[in-house]
């Protein structure tokens, strides 16, 4: 039952979240944004927002989520009206780097199979 309730609520939080970053925050503002994971700790109080910032440029990317990171109250207040919960938790963003790992380790898979031959 708990761990169900917390899933449902994450997801919950997911979708909002991207519902914020499409709707009522400009994109212009921070470039693409999408949320690709939520994890709530146990108590509901704190949720770990990660995010894929797609711009080529680290730099920029690192200061996007630094702009992120000051609307967090912003952010939070929409949340909280969008959402049915005692409190409305925390909010703390970071960059979800997987799909820039999974394409360096792709890259390097593809680099040790260009001499290979496919019959």
């Amino acid at each position: 039952m708990f761990n169900y309730r917390n899933r449902r609520v994450s997801d919950e939080i997911r979708r909002i979240i991207g519902e914020i970053f499409i709707k009522d925050i400009p994109s212009n503002e921070f470039g693409l944004v999408t949320v690709t994971n939520v994890k709530c700790t146990p108590d509901l109080r704190e949720a770990k927002i990660y995010l894929s910032i797609y711009n080529q440029d680290p730099e920029l990317r690192i200061k996007s989520l630094r702009r992120i990171k000051n609307k967090v109250s912003y952010i939070r207040g929409l949340l909280g009206r969008r959402i049915s919960l005692k409190y409305v938790p925390k909010l703390i963003f970071f960059e979800d780097d997987s799909q820039e790992y999974a394409e360096n380790i792709e890259r390097l898979i593809q680099s040790l199979h260009k001499g290979d031959k496919i019959d």
